[in-house]
C-alpha cells in the first residue's frame, strides 16, 4: 500500500507545491480567507490541504488557507472548545463527543444541500434506522429540545472497529510451556495450535481468552477508559449477547449500560484482567506488536492495518517484503465489537453573519472536498481506516473509484465471468455501497483507479455485478483469508455477516464521572500480581541484605573488642 501511496501522490504534490506556499496559502495580492480545522493527529493526508487551496484559487480566484490544528484525545479537543481560546470552523471528533457537544449547544446543524459529494457517496447503511435488518446508524440523541440524530450535526469521516490484533507465532512460542501443559492444547501440533488460536480469537470466546493465563504478560490493552470499558462489558454480559433474542437497538442499549451496578461489575472484571497483561498503552501497541515485545494487542482497526503492513514489509517505504514476516491477524470476536465513527461538525458561532460569510462557505466546501471518492481514497491510504465515502451503481469511473480501489487492492480473481471461482473465498461488502433498485447490472473498470489515481500500470480487469436468482446484486470480493491482502481486508472492512453485532458507543452523560472514578480504581488498585511479587521480592532482598550487613558488623565489632581485651 505504501508503494501505491508514493506513486499516487507524486503528481498532485508536484502540482500543488509549485503553486502553493507555506501555511497552505496561495500567494497573490488578494485577501486571505482562513478556515480553521481541528482534527486528530495523523488523520489526514496533508497534501490535500494545499490541493484544496489551489482548486479554489483556480476556480474562484480567492486565497483560502486551511489553518490545521490537531489534538490527541477527544477530551483534549472538548476542553479546548470549552475554554474558547481558539475558534474553529470545522472539527472532527468521535460519535459520542458529537452527542455531548450537541447536547451542550456547541454545534450548528449541517446544511447537507451544500455537501453534494457527501450526500451522493455515503451509503444509507451508515445513517439509517433499520432495526429489523440490524443496520448501523448514527444513534438518536435526546435533550430538552427534542430528539434528533447525529446526522443533523455531523458528516461521517472515518469508521472502524475495536478488535484483537495478535501474532499467533509469538503467542505460541513465548508461552510454549503453558500450552504444552494445558489439556486442551498439549496434544496438538504447532500448526493445529496456530489454527486453533486464530479461530479462538474470532470465536465467542475471543474476549474471554484475554483473561486466560495461557497468554499472561504477552498482551497489552488500551489505556482508554471507554474502549476498555467496552471490552469489560462484553465479558460481563457474555451470556446475554450469546443467548438473547433482543433487537439490535436493545443490544446496543446493553452495550452502553452505565448503571452503578454495571460499573462495579465491569470494574472488578477489568481489575482481574489487569493481573494478566503486560501493560496499558494508547499508541505504542501498534509498534510493540511489530517489534515483538508483545503478542496480543486490543487495537483499533486502522492501527491493525498499519501493523499488519509493517509486519509484512522490511523497509520504511513499504516496498520490500520481509524475509521473515511478522504475521499479524486482526479478529472481531463472534460476540460483537465496538464500531466507532469519527465525524466532522461545525461549532456554533455567536455571530449570525458568520453563516453568510466566505469562511463558512469554504468550510463546507472543504468538507465536501474531502468527501469526493478520489480524496477519500487518499485519506484511506494515509491512515488505514475505512472511509464513509463509497461508490454507487453508476458506470461513471469517478463514482466507482472507491469500489475499484477495493477490487484492485484485494480481489485476486481476474474479473472474468467464465473464471472458476470455486477455489476462492468470498467477502460480502454489499451494504457499504449504494445500489439502485432498478439496476440490473453494472461494471467496474479498474483501469481508472490503477492508472489515474494510483499511477501504476493500467489494470485491464473489468468486474460485472449482476442480479442473482434472488433478484439481488451482491458485491463480493474473492480473496484468500490467510494471505497478507486477506488479513488487511478483514481488518479494514468488517464483513456484512458481522455487522449486526457491531455496536455504537454513546456518551455516558451524568454517569461519566463515575466511570472516570472506576477507571482510576482499575489503573491504580490493585497492582498486577507479578508487580506485587517483584516488589515483595525486592524488599525482602534489601531487608535481607541490610540485616545481614548489620549482623556482620556487630560480629566484627565484638571480635575487635575481644581482641583488644586479650592484648591488654
Amino acid at each position: 500500500m505504501k508503494k501505491i501511496y508514493k506513486t499516487f501522490f507524486f503528481i498532485p504534490f508536484l502540482l500543488t507545491s509549485l503553486a502553493s506556499c507555506s501555511n497552505n496559502q496561495v500567494e497573490n495580492n488578494g485577501e486571505t480567507i482562513f478556515v480553521h480545522v481541528l482534527n486528530a493527529e495523523d488523520y489526514i493526508d496533508m497534501t490535500l490541504l494545499d490541493s484544496f487551496s489551489q482548486m479554489i484559487y483556480e476556480r474562484d480566484g480567492k486565497n483560502v488557507s486551511i489553518i490545521y490544528d490537531t489534538y490527541d484525545t477527544n477530551e483534549t479537543m472538548y476542553n479546548s472548545l470549552k475554554t474558547g481560546k481558539t475558534t474553529y470552523d470545522l472539527i472532527c471528533c468521535s460519535e459520542y463527543m458529537v452527542q455531548r457537544l450537541a447536547n451542550e449547544g456547541f454545534l450548528h446543524t449541517l446544511d447537507f444541500s451544500k455537501l453534494p459529494n457527501y450526500t451522493n457517496y455515503t451509503t444509507e447503511y451508515l445513517h439509517s434506522f433499520d432495526d429489523e435488518n440490524g443496520k448501523l446508524n448514527l444513534l438518536p440523541v435526546v435533550n430538552e429540545y427534542g430528539t434528533y440524530t447525529l446526522a443533523d450535526y455531523a458528516a461521517g469521516y472515518m469508521r472502524g472497529t475495536l478488535g484483537i490484533l495478535f501474532n499467533p507465532d509469538y503467542v505460541l512460542t513465548n508461552n510454549q510451556d503453558k500450552f504444552d501443559n494445558n489439556p486442551e492444547w498439549k496434544n496438538l501440533s504447532y500448526e493445529e495450535r496456530k489454527e486453533k488460536l486464530i479461530e479462538t480469537f474470532s470465536s465467542e470466546d475471543g474476549y474471554s481468552f484475554l483473561w486466560n493465563d495461557l497468554i499472561t504478560r504477552t498482551q497489552s490493552i488500551k489505556d482508554s477508559m471507554r474502549d476498555t470499558y467496552a471490552i469489560g462489558n462484553f465479558e460481563v454480559f457474555k451470556d446475554y449477547y450469546l443467548n438473547t433474542s433482543d433487537s439490535y437497538n436493545e443490544r446496543n442499549t446493553k452495550f452502553n449500560d452505565s448503571s452503578d451496578e454495571t460499573i462495579e461489575l465491569i470494574k472488578n472484571k477489568l481489575i482481574e484482567l489487569k493481573t494478566n497483561i503486560f501493560g496499558f498503552e494508547v499508541d505504542s501497541g501498534k509498534n510493540d506488536i511489530v517489534t515483538q515485545k508483545i503478542g496480543v494487542n486490543v487495537a483499533w482497526s486502522g492501527d491493525a492495518v498499519n501493523s499488519i503492513n509493517r509486519g509484512y514489509y522490511a523497509d520504511d517505504e513499504w516496498t520490500k517484503p520481509r524475509e521473515d514476516e511478522v504475521e499479524l491477524h486482526y479478529a472481531i470476536p463472534e460476540i460483537g465489537a465496538n464500531v466507532w465513527m469519527d465525524c466532522f461538525a461545525t461549532p456554533l458561532q455567536e455571530d449570525e453573519n458568520y453563516y453568510s460569510s466566505d469562511e463558512y462557505k469554504y468550510t463546507l466546501e472543504f468538507l465536501d472536498f474531502l468527501s469526493s471518492p478520489e480524496n477519500a481514497i487518499a485519506n484511506v491510504y494515509y491512515n488505514g481506516y475505512t472511509s464513509f465515502i463509497t461508490s454507487d451503481s453508476s458506470s461513471d469511473e469517478i463514482d466507482n473509484a472507491m469500489l475499484a480501489y477495493m477490487l484492485y487492492s484485494y480481489d485476486i480473481s481476474d474479473g472474468d465471468d467464465d473464471e472458476d471461482l470455486s477455489s476462492y473465498e468470498t467477502y460480502d461488502i454489499t451494504p457499504f455501497f449504494n445500489i439502485e433498485e432498478n439496476v440490473e447490472s453494472f461494471t467496474v473498470d479498474l483501469s481508472y483507479v490503477s492508472e489515474t489515481l494510483l499511477g501504476e500500470e493500467v489494470d485491464d480487469r473489468v468486474f460485472t455485478f449482476s442480479k442473482n436468482e434472488d433478484g439481488e446484486i451482491k458485491i463480493l470480493i474473492h480473496y484468500d483469508p490467510d494471505s497478507f491482502e486477506g488479513r488487511l481486508l478483514s481488518a479494514q472492512y468488517p464483513e456484512a455477516s458481522v455487522t449486526n453485532t457491531l455496536y455504537v458507543m454513546n456518551d455516558y452523560g451524568p454517569q461519566n464521572d463515575k466511570i472516570v472514578s472506576m477507571w482510576e480504581d482499575v489503573k491504580v488498585n490493585p497492582l498486577p500480581l507479578w508487580i506485587v511479587i517483584s516488589l515483595l521480592t525486592f524488599v525482602a532482598l534489601v531487608l535481607g541484605y541490610l540485616g545481614s550487613y548489620k549482623l556482620i558488623r556487630i560480629y566484627k565489632l565484638k571480635r575487635r573488642k575481644k581482641l583488644r581485651e586479650l592484648n591488654k
